[in-house]
């Protein structure tokens, strides 16, 4: 692969796998090298990862060793490994991603879990009416659309690009929604402005942006130099977007409808002062995430206290 490789040597798919974790390790990208490498190495081939060790002995193609060195150059360059394989794995889904839109966390697959519990407590006989801010690729909402039945999502961004990625993976999973007895609409606007309709839905939901302003700076280059900063930064001190999470909830939620945040791990307790002040939103409880960190946040409309 290297420009002084002898020309008749046989690149094999392990050998490839093996020049790509020497040249991430050498040019101090994050880890996993292997695993990064094997994925690249089966999207170029056109194989599974498990193929690249069954056909050990199976040499590669000129076409395919130039197509995979465009791959590699891109992921040298710091392009996050998703946006180069249009895919990104969330809950149960493959979600197509590029630039212009976040890549989905694990850690937001805590707020899909606890959403469905709160889904699967109020029963599905009749239609459940939720609202999801800042949808991006829309991972949050199809998780919940393809897994619980009887659900209205109403899917809100103010980016087009994101909402392009969320159109496509909308479609791909139209059957599997259409199973559940499900609908899933999006909706690009600038916060709740087209929502004002009070007391509409069963539950808000959001994967707010929440880093702090001048933190952004310090982030791995992945998701600096890549991801839109408009989903991540979260204002001079990460808070911005939980207040205004707040109004709308106190505004849009049906009586005992729910909030459900993702937040930042230290940032707690700030929001449960902040939500304090709120006449009709009580706090429920806080899920931690897989490391132990406080995740999740649960608070639920309360008419009359």
């Amino acid at each position: 692969m290297s420009g002084d490789a002898e020309s008749h040597e046989k690149w094999t798919p392990p050998k490839l796998v093996a020049w790509i974790r020497e040249n991430m390790d050498k040019r101090g990208l994050p880890q996993p090298h292997r695993l990064e490498a094997e994925h690249l190495v089966s999207h170029a081939l056109n194989i599974s990862r498990l193929d690249i060790y069954l056909q050990f002995d199976k040499p590669s193609s000129e076409q395919e060793q130039e197509y995979l060195r465009e791959l590699v150059k891109r992921r040298f360059k710091r392009e996050p490994l998703a946006y180069i394989l249009r895919n990104s794995k969330f809950w149960t889904l493959d979600l197509e991603v590029g630039p212009g839109v976040l890549i989905p966390r694990s850690d937001t697959e805590l707020v899909v879990e606890t959403a469905q519990k709160i889904v699967q407590s109020r029963g599905d006989s009749e239609p459940i009416h939720i609202l999801e801010f800042g949808t991006g690729s829309g991972a949050i909402a199809l998780s919940l659309a393809t897994g619980c039945k009887n659900l209205v999502i109403v899917a809100v961004d103010n980016s087009s690009k994101a909402l392009e990625y969320a159109r496509i993976n909308c479609r791909r999973y139209e059957d599997q929604i259409r199973d559940m007895n499900s609908q899933l609409f999006l909706l690009q606007c600038n916060r709740f402005d087209a929502l004002r309709k009070e007391n509409q839905f069963d539950m808000i939901i959001s994967n707010p942006p929440y880093i702090p302003s001048n933190d952004i700076a310090g982030l791995q280059d992945e998701v600096r130099q890549w991801e839109p900063v408009a989903a991540l930064d979260g204002g001079q001190d990460g808070f911005d977007y939980f207040g205004y999470l707040q109004e709308a909830a106190e505004c849009l939620l049906k009586e005992n409808g729910s909030l459900v945040m993702e937040h930042g791990f230290d940032q707690k307790l700030k929001i449960q002062t902040m939500l304090n002040s709120s006449a009709t939103l009580t706090f429920r409880e806080c899920f931690k995430d897989y490391s132990g960190h406080d995740r999740v946040l649960v608070y639920q409309k309360t008419l009359s206290q």
